[in-house]
């Protein structure tokens, strides 16, 4: 039979561009589902939908470009662009006002224009040049400074000595003040995000300002102020399902249960091919958690590294008496390196197994923690942790995942992480979901007795993880998520990583998506109840 697979380019904008209006407007409700609107996503769906033919018939698509214009101006309040659509939307003399002294300390539209395209393409240093030359001959331009401002934030810095240079307008201050605040909130200058919070004009702050607001405090240890501020942004916009969870979890603070690294016999399964440094790294940062008396396999896939001696030497020092090696003479790739260790009788005899990736950092308490989720959850299958990029910086790197197109020529798994990646906190919260990172989590026996096989047709890496939390799904378990629990995964990460794939690798991702496709095909009803957990 001819297959139904559509191919699109990779990239939520042709994902978006191929649905219909109302699709689209599905599509929205998924996201906000798992996460709280940033203005990049928020503009994705705003040109999507303003693209449309004629969309003053679809009352869904009117209001979700009103949502995602107001959600995008009180994180850039004065962005011009933002505030045409909105007063296009909802006329208002404070928006012509706002817009009309915009426009007095606007740059030519040249220079605007070729700065916008350099920061499209990626090409900061550019972009700032022309906006520092913007901001040198008129020190007002809030473009210039605005432009500078997000510079710093996406290479997760304070702001620059550009800063000392810009002379915001008087009636424009107060805006402008928020937007500092926010940058300072979102990396974590939780002193000085506060010390600003108290000067600020509160009626100007909306549900971002005041989640940030709450985080700062939170991480200050004041969860009282953290969840008032929550509860009056959920007042200003009660669809933030992440705020919902955030606010559970302040309410009833998670305390692993240590006792269960005594009670409960648990397995940690490693596997690696060719990655000594970042397996030796891996294993010591083990070392130094708390485990309990979990057992340790190490699969070497294949590995013509100094991979063995590492581990050997390491199981010297550190886990004399609970690890113990796999030394394989070729490379079977993941799925089969997991189906192997899955299939050890060990597997069958303890109450959880964890998989943990050859090259990442964890919690302390990332073990007991995650198996207090999944004792508190009896019907969860596999519970995770939040996964982060390495550096000073906190950035996510992976959160959560569910389906979010299901048609009968398409299937697409939504983004992994919010396109604002800064760790503000808000994703601190257990959740269920319907697939979390292989990178670092932890399976009930029963589930993988139910589920005993990650997919071959994956191999050698990328997707099988996602196929089998579907897979758990669709028989009944929950999956959970934890972002009480913080892992740090070094490999494939960085601007330059996409950069780095040849075509081999791109031959193999794309095909996986295909199989992907045909994998859960004829189960897409079912898999259309995982789009709104």
């Amino acid at each position: 039979m001819a297959s139904p697979f559509a191919w699109l380019d990779t990239g939520i904008q042709s994902e978006l561009a191929y649905l219909t209006i109302d699709e689209v407007c599905d599509h929205f409700k998924n996201y906000i589902n798992n996460f709280n609107l940033d203005d990049i996503a928020a503009i994705v769906y705003i040109n999507r939908l303003l693209a449309a033919d004629d969309i003053s018939g679809h009352p869904r698509a009117i209001s979700v470009v009103r949502y995602c214009t107001e959600v995008a101006l009180q994180i850039s309040p004065l962005d011009e662009s933002l505030l045409h659509i909105l007063d296009s939307i909802t006329p208002s003399d404070a928006l012509k006002v706002r817009l009309a002294l915009l426009q007095r300390v606007a740059p030519s539209q040249d220079l605007k224009k070729r700065a916008e395209s350099h920061f499209v393409a990626n090409q900061s240093r550019q972009g700032d040049r022309l906006a520092l030359q913007a901001l040198k001959e008129m020190p007002a331009c809030v473009w210039a400074a605005s432009s500078l401002l997000r510079s710093d934030l996406d290479a997760c810095r304070l702001p620059g000595d550009w800063l000392s240079g810009f002379k915001c307008i008087p009636k424009l201050r107060p805006f402008w003040d928020m937007s500092l605040f926010m940058h300072h909130a979102m990396l974590g200058s939780h002193e000085t995000a506060i010390s600003m919070w108290s000067q600020l004009d509160q009626s100007l702050a909306g549900p971002q300002a005041l989640n940030l607001a709450a985080e700062a405090f939170a991480a200050q240890g004041d969860r009282s102020a953290a969840s008032t501020l929550y509860m009056r942004s959920l007042k200003l916009n009660p669809r933030q399902t992440p705020v919902r969870y955030r606010l559970e979890s302040l309410a009833t603070p998670f305390v692993p249960d240590m006792s269960l690294l005594e009670s409960r016999t648990v397995n940690i399964y490693l596997y690696s091919w060719n990655k000594a440094d970042f397996l030796e790294n891996t294993l010591r940062s083990l070392g130094k958690t708390s485990i309990g008396n979990a057992r340790i396999r190490v699969l070497l896939n294949g590995c013509t590294d100094d991979s063995l001696e590492r581990v050997s030497q390491i199981k010297n020092e550190l886990f004399r008496n609970t690890l113990e090696i796999i030394s394989l003479p070729i490379n079977i790739g993941a799925p089969a390196a997991r189906n192997w260790l899955v299939a050890l009788p060990e597997t069958g005899e303890a109450d959880y197994t964890a998989f943990l990736d050859d090259d990442v950092d964890v919690d302390d308490h990332w073990l007991a923690s995650l198996l207090t989720v999944l004792e508190a959850n009896p019907k969860a299958g596999v519970a995770g942790c939040k996964v982060l990029h390495p550096g000073p910086s906190k950035r996510y790197q992976y959160l959560y995942r569910t389906p979010t197109v299901v048609r009968d020529d398409l299937i697409r798994i939504s983004l992994d992480t919010p396109p604002v990646k800064h760790d503000t906190g808000l994703y601190d919260c257990i959740r269920p979901t319907a697939n979390v990172m292989g990178c670092c989590h932890v399976f009930r026996r029963q589930a993988l007795q139910d589920c005993p096989t990650f997919d071959l047709r994956f191999s050698p890496t990328q997707m099988d993880d996602i196929a089998h939390d579907f897979e758990l799904a669709l028989k009944g378990y929950a999956i959970m998520y934890c972002g009480h629990v913080a892992c740090v995964h070094h490999q494939n990460t960085g601007k330059g990583f996409t950069q780095d794939i040849n075509l081999i690798q791109l031959g193999n991702i794309l095909g996986n998506d295909v199989k992907f496709f045909h994998k859960f095909w004829e189960q897409r009803e079912q898999l259309r109840q995982l789009m709104h957990l």
